[in-house]
């Protein structure tokens, strides 16, 4: 799928790729030049993405060798024996790379962004080689670049370079991901160079962060620090005259890449050997494994661990910690922080260990991911910890290679991947006794719901992989691209073009006559926004198309003699009666089945609603307390198990959708709905995200489509959803115009 989005909406277009670290590194072995790759998921997907597109990768070149492999451009053709992108390397003194890297980068944007402002450490000449690599990095991708290129930059690495590109290409489309979490301004402010770091990030025509948190944090920090218009409602900040779009793109792994090197005959046979190694043949297994980082909290955890055998002695033989801490800074303060990690783990297993048994298995080297995984596979409990954390991947790794589904995830409730893992068991990892109680708790779980949980963990992390992270940005970046271009054509520009004869008015609901809101339940339409649609139906017909239920969105919108059509398409109200409802009687009967059971099986545990909307349905369970979550997992594991063939079954959050295989979607409620009430009229449709994508395509070439935010399929676009009813009160004066001009 990714390979066809991007065939469709990428070719002919020049796509750079922008980061620090390089897809492919070349090194002396012996007499030899030999290429590496990185481990990295996020370098091997975005090679993938590269691979398929075309384009080019702009990064340091720090391989020992690759100044001696590159044209008189610092370019090489990629990947190694079958090429189908360009690497081009920039070069950075050591003194540079030094004050750039090792300094700013680390020293001062690293700790300040986890919040761990004791190890925050200013320099002049850190801040001044910083911005001398930033410059480098854009002197090399302004030479590969024209004024219609797509630029995606990562990380913290690169914060000036967006601002420095906009400056002299300003018809550049640039994004940014920033892969570790933003402060709030009580943080950042202690940041000497904060204006200029914010100017620099608003040179991006989108900014990605892991979660809404951050992209908000960022926006109070712009609000403190800079003279700029902010609309946190839409996530935009338009600052000297330029728009840059936040959104949370939360990142992730492949999964079927951790599910097949998990489930291999190499891993099994590697499962054997490691226990045999460890004496790991009896007991229970934990599993950490971190860079050898201070943001990690290794400390915290191995006090936890300690305590646990202090307070639950009978486990100690019984339970064995295996600790994987692979350095990747040799400078202080990771060499300190080493040395008390080590310091640390030796105390443990001189106070614990027996004549054949330790508590913690220290390894302080990489493990390569075919042995890696053998690891997270065989662990009964997977510990993640951090004091601060953009996503954290090894949650998500763990999770992956899960094959048997017997383990248990403790999960920092300050790591980002903690708002998506539902499933895991949340820990502070600052309250040691608390840490321990929970370490306890996932050894006494029972087994049916440690089983329910990691099903649903596997289920969320399987459904949201790496690519779908790539595709998500690049859809955004497709948008933002089209509205830019000759063909995306902003609708307050070009409103002379709109006809308002024989016009029929097609609207989405949630995100376009209602702002989006934290809680659907809270979505209702604004009382400006339904007068000027009373207005409106006096001269155009008018058509509500949503994905809720029939009734509730008549209802939320309250206006008669209007058409609605509910469940995207499959229930359809011609303002007097329904007239279509879209489904099969067996698919009614299969719901109405599936329904019944899950009210039953389901009824024991306090704190589920099970919505029923006619055609769809809904599990809610946030209500549920977390001690019964793993019995509801498991009693709706079971109940749903077979009905595969008629439903697809997505995990929301806190919430099971559940939706007929069959089901119209809303370009085919448009065609019905004009041929049977507006054959002779020109379709005008008003949605805001993918699902209205089948809408725009019903009208094209015999209607006007426009999209909230963007869309390529769109004809128009608006830039935030109170321009809705703008537009509507503006066609409400036209279309009075036109019936004068008429009489």
């Amino acid at each position: 799928m990714l390979r066809l989005f991007l065939e469709e909406n990428f070719s002919g277009k020049n796509l750079v790729v922008v980061s620090n670290r390089e897809p492919y590194i070349h090194k002396k072995v012996g007499t030899q030049i030999k290429v590496d790759r990185p481990a990295g998921g996020l370098t091997s997907a975005l090679d993938d993405v590269l691979r398929a597109a075309g384009g080019i990768w702009v990064a340091w070149g720090s391989g020992s060798r690759d100044k001696d492999v590159v044209d008189n451009k610092s370019c090489i053709p990629v990947p190694p024996g079958n090429p189908s992108y360009t690497l081009k390397r920039v070069w950075l003194s050591p003194g540079i790379a030094e004050n750039y890297y090792h300094g700013y980068a680390n020293q001062v944007l690293w700790p300040l962004c986890h919040i761990t402002l004791d190890r925050v450490y200013f320099r002049k000449r850190f801040w001044e080689d910083y911005k001398k690599a930033n410059r480098i990095f854009a002197k090399a991708v302004l030479e590969e670049s024209s004024d219609d290129s797509i630029v995606w930059i990562h990380d913290y690495h690169l914060c000036l370079l967006p601002g420095f590109l906009r400056d002299c290409k300003s018809d550049l489309t640039i994004a940014h991901f920033w892969h570790i979490p933003w402060p709030d301004w009580g943080v950042f402010r202690v940041c000497p160079q904060a204006k200029e770091i914010l100017e620099g990030l608003l040179g991006n025509d989108l900014l990605g962060f892991q979660i809404p948190l951050f992209a908000k944090s960022f926006m109070d920090c712009v609000k403190e620090c800079l003279d700029a218009d902010l609309d946190y409602q839409n996530a935009v900040v338009t600052y000297k005259g330029h728009a840059t779009r936040l959104k949370a793109f939360p990142i992730s792994i492949d999964y079927q890449k951790f599910h097949a090197m998990a489930t291999s005959r190499r891993a099994v046979n590697a499962i054997k050997r490691i226990k045999q190694k460890h004496r790991l043949d009896q007991g229970y297994i934990g599993i950490g494994v971190d860079r050898l980082e201070y943001t990690k909290a290794l400390i915290k955890r191995l006090q936890a661990i300690d305590l646990f055998f202090e307070r639950y002695a009978r486990y100690r033989g019984r339970v064995t910690f295996i600790q994987i801490a692979v350095p990747t800074r040799t400078k202080e303060p990771y060499l300190s922080y080493q040395k008390a990690v080590g310091e640390l783990i030796a105390r443990i297993n001189g106070k614990h260990a027996t004549t054949d048994w330790k508590p913690v298995v220290y390894i302080d080297k990489k493990v390569e991911h075919q042995e890696l995984v053998a690891y997270y596979r065989m662990a009964d409990i997977g510990i993640i910890s951090s004091v601060y954390d953009g996503m954290n991947l090894v949650a998500k790794e763990y999770v992956a290679s899960q094959a048997d589904g017997h383990g248990v995830l403790i999960l920092s409730e300050l790591a980002g991947a903690a708002e998506e893992l539902e499933g895991a068991l949340l820990v502070n990892p600052y309250d040691v006794e608390g840490f321990s109680d929970l370490i306890y708790k996932a050894l006494k779980m029972p087994h049916t719901e440690k089983a329910s949980r990691m099903a649903v963990l596997r289920q969320q992390v399987r459904a949201n992989d790496i690519y779908k992270w790539i595709a998500d940005i690049l859809h955004e970046i497709v948008n933002i691209c089209w509205m830019k271009s000759a063909t995306g054509r902003y609708l307050f520009d070009n409103l002379d073009r709109i006809p308002v004869k024989n016009t029929f008015l097609f609207l989405d609901y949630d995100g376009t006559l209602s702002p989006i809101v934290e809680s659907p339940d809270k979505a209702f339409i604004p009382g400006e926004i339904r007068d000027i649609l009373l207005r409106l139906k006096k001269h155009m017909p008018i058509a509500i198309i949503s994905g809720r239920a029939l009734e509730d969105i008549k209802e939320r919108v309250g206006i008669e003699d209007i058409i609605y059509a509910g469940n995207h398409g499959a229930e359809i109200w011609n303002g007097r009666r329904q007239v279509v409802r879209r489904h099969s009687a067996g698919d009614r009967d299969r719901l109405e089945e599936l329904l019944r059971r899950l009210r039953e099986d389901l009824m024991p545990i306090q704190g589920v609603m099970v919505e029923d909307k006619g055609i769809t349905a809904s599990i809610h369970f946030r209500k549920v307390s977390p001690k019964d979550m793993g019995a509801f997992f498991d009693a709706f594991r079971e109940t749903v198990r077979g009905y595969e063939d008629t439903f697809r079954i997505t995990a929301g959050k806190k919430v099971f959708e559940i939706r007929p295989l069959k089901a119209w979607n809303k370009g085919k409620a448009v065609s019905w709905i004009m041929e049977k009430f507006g054959k002779r009229k020109m379709p005008i449709y008003v949605g805001d995200d993918t699902t209205d994508e089948d809408a725009f395509k019903a009208i094209k070439g015999r209607g006007v489509s426009i999209c909230v935010g963007g869309n390529p399929e769109a004809d128009y676009y608006l830039k935030r959803q109170e321009e809705v009813g703008e537009f509507l009160e503006q066609l409400t004066g036209l279309s009075k115009i036109s019936s004068f001009a008429n009489l």
